[in-house]
């Protein structure tokens, strides 16, 4: 459940390339090709930061966020973090690398945006999986920490709709569907059995998804070939699994609450709202099969001119 643009600039087509209509493989190609040109030490230090900040949030949650009872205040106070550090990271990439500079300011955004969700969906992953637990095993719903959890999950998304242009329509519906969730969510009791379950469950899953984010934003640090290929297998493997897991529970469950109360309006409309997010993690997958069939052969004429240049 990853950020998507309309590519500027896509590779010419090859023999291991999909069709050109495919506009998410051809932004993620025209990033590939810019990944060279981004001066890695300015990158790798935003990285290094991120993973610390990570780790001290973890901690902050932990002991201060995810017991708080004004959640709307969670959301608006977490929107304006994540906000100003666009530009905190912007003005870094900015001022300490010229190949930033260079990159079109769209790109630039993009790229800070899957940096930020890869640290908030991490930070919050290891209380993503003690609640998948409680819920799985136990039928253990919490709900003052799932209705937090989930404005921390709409948060990136969100801010992401006000600063990243040029994203892809299904993209953009993704993240509204979030925000509209998240409304859903901090207006919930789960103590109740409804559909309310489903989106909470759906998006423990897509927690996991930050191993893609940190993918996307990896190839701007210069990394070998071979190191891009392990990292882009290492996503497919876990996206492709939870993916899997999380369709089985959600038709499961669905089943089960549609006969508890058939025809029930939350049902059917969350079955509509859900279509064009299992589209965009169908198309995700794909991508990422992709991307790791092409590093695992031999670098194109197009890749090896790109670093020539470079």
């Amino acid at each position: 459940m990853t950020d998507t643009t309309k590519p500027v600039a896509a590779a010419p087509a090859t023999a291991d390339v999909p069709p050109k209509r495919d506009g998410f493989m051809a932004s993620c190609r025209e990033l590939d090709m810019l990944a060279g040109r981004i001066n890695p030490t300015p990158s790798t230090a935003v990285i290094g930061s991120m993973a610390v900040v990570t780790l001290v949030a973890s901690f902050v949650l932990n002991e201060h966020v995810l017991s708080a009872i004004d959640h709307r205040a969670v959301f608006i106070i977490g929107s304006y973090v994540v906000f100003s550090s666009y530009f905190v990271i912007y003005y870094f990439l900015d001022k300490y690398s010229s190949s930033f500079r260079s990159v079109a300011t769209d790109k630039r955004f993009y790229t800070i945006s899957n940096l930020i969700k890869t640290g908030m969906l991490a930070a919050i992953t290891p209380f993503s999986i003690q609640g998948l637990i409680k819920i799985i095993v136990a039928d253990n719903w919490e709900t003052i920490k799932i209705r937090n959890l989930g404005c921390l999950y709409a948060i990136p998304d969100f801010v992401s709709l006000l600063v990243v242009r040029r994203m892809q329509w299904t993209t953009i519906f993704h993240h509204i569907c979030v925000c509209l969730f998240n409304y859903a969510n901090v207006n919930n009791d789960y103590a109740n059995v409804n559909a309310c379950r489903l989106i909470v469950v759906y998006a423990i899953f897509s927690v996991f998804a930050y191993s893609v984010n940190m993918l996307l934003a990896s190839r701007f640090l210069g990394f070998a070939r071979q190191v891009s290929r392990y990292l882009s297998g290492v996503a497919l493997v876990i996206y492709v699994s939870c993916c899997a897991i999380n369709w089985s529970w959600q038709v499961y469950y669905w089943i089960f609450l549609w006969n508890r109360t058939p025809w029930d309006w939350t049902l059917i409309a969350y079955a509509s709202a859900i279509v064009p997010i299992v589209y965009d993690d169908l198309y995700l997958n794909r991508w990422l099969l992709f991307n790791f069939n092409r590093l695992s052969k031999p670098p194109t004429a197009a890749e090896i001119a790109a670093e020539k240049e470079d």
